[in-house]
């Protein structure tokens, strides 16, 4: 075993108590917390001895936090998300690096059920920047996989991502809000189509970019998507 496995196998095994976000209050100050300092640290312009001093005190608290990082007790997934009273909300990873409202790497996107569709909103800052002024193309698709996710979700389909494309039709600016909007367009065998468009909340009619994914379902349904168990070797054939 390498020690890579030997790494994931532990904390897996450590993550056996249900997840409830709301029963962690602390942890997601803790992450709104980093995160706000990612965002800050990216934008600094102070004197290089007024970054020595943040430095220092960066790096105390992530020693700190290292002191405690054995492994997270709880699940990847929020227990009983889909019986809780605000069924509509589809940040059911608070892990993700996506949405994880318990993950100060994520981008802080929500994601809601508005009918048949799965809604995400977002506003990016410098810390998604590419070209100035504008949102890294690789964040676009990361956002797009897991709002697409959500659709499935939505309409009960679903497996793992076999193919994701986009379509950049316009710059997706900075400071703005943007609207994710992604359903399930057809269903064939395992092979799930969800599509989707982003536009500015503003400008609705204004597509910036569009998605399509290809999901492949798992030919046995009891396997944990999330979980820990073995994966199934999906193919796109």
């Amino acid at each position: 075993m390498s020690d890579g496995q030997a790494i994931r196998a532990a904390r897996a095994a450590k993550r056996t108590e249900a997840l409830l976000v709301d029963e962690h209050p602390e942890w997601e100050r803790l992450a709104l917390a980093i995160r706000r300092q990612v965002e800050a640290c990216v934008e600094l312009d102070t004197a290089n001895s007024d970054v020595a001093v943040l430095a220092d005190a960066a790096e105390a608290l992530a020693g700190r936090l290292e002191e405690s990082a054995t492994g997270k007790r709880v699940g990847l997934v929020e227990e009983g998300w889909r019986g809780r009273p605000e069924d509509d909300r589809l940040d059911y990873l608070p892990f993700s690096p996506i949405m994880g409202r318990l993950n100060p790497a994520s981008y802080g996107l929500s994601i809601r059920r508005e009918g048949d569709r799965a809604v995400g909103r977002v506003v990016l800052t410098e810390t998604e920047e590419g070209a100035a002024g504008l949102a890294h193309g690789g964040v676009i698709a990361g956002i797009w996989d897991e709002v697409l996710a959500a659709a499935n979700s939505v309409a009960e389909t679903g497996g793992p991502t076999a193919l994701l494309t986009i379509r950049y039709r316009k710059p997706t600016p900075l400071h703005e809000p943007l609207v994710y909007t992604a359903w399930v367009e057809r269903v064939s065998d395992r092979k799930i189509l969800v599509k989707g468009e982003c536009a500015l909340e503003s400008a609705p009619d204004e597509v910036l970019t569009e998605a399509e994914g290809l999901f492949i379902a798992f030919a046995q349904a009891s396997i944990d998507w999330h979980g820990d168990r073995e994966r199934e070797n999906v193919s796109t054939d």
